[in-house]
């Protein structure tokens, strides 16, 4: 790999985090609004097409971690979604498990954009 080629992959993926952060307070914000019924049914689908997006991307990059997180979201997401799923989480529930990944999205951004720095 030229030098050239090393710093394009390093600005992409310090692109990639930057977006990865955006993304993670967004799902910090509506995460929030799961506990709050009026808002509840415009956050829900924000969540699980951003756990979606994050969801495939993070490991042809190199980060893996990022990718497992954003699965584990969309898989609880869509658990909510069951109808058969029981027992069922609340909003609540659901909010403090959005609040939780984002957070730890937030923390592995800024060690992974430490490492790159």
């Amino acid at each position: 790999m030229t030098a050239d080629t090393a710093d394009e992959m390093r600005e992409l993926r310090l692109d990639y985090l930057a977006d990865v952060r955006e993304k993670a307070k967004l799902m910090k914000d509506h995460g929030a609004n799961l506990g709050r019924t009026r808002q509840f049914k415009s956050s829900f689908p924000v969540l699980l097409f951003l756990s979606h997006q994050l969801k495939g991307s993070g490991g042809s990059l190199g980060f893996p971690r990022i990718s497992e997180l954003a699965k584990s979201m969309s898989e609880e997401l869509n658990r909510y979604l069951e109808s058969d799923s029981y027992p069922r989480r609340t909003p609540k529930e659901l909010a403090e498990t959005v609040t939780r990944v984002s957070d730890e999205m937030v923390q592995l951004v800024d060690q992974e954009t430490k490492n790159l720095g």
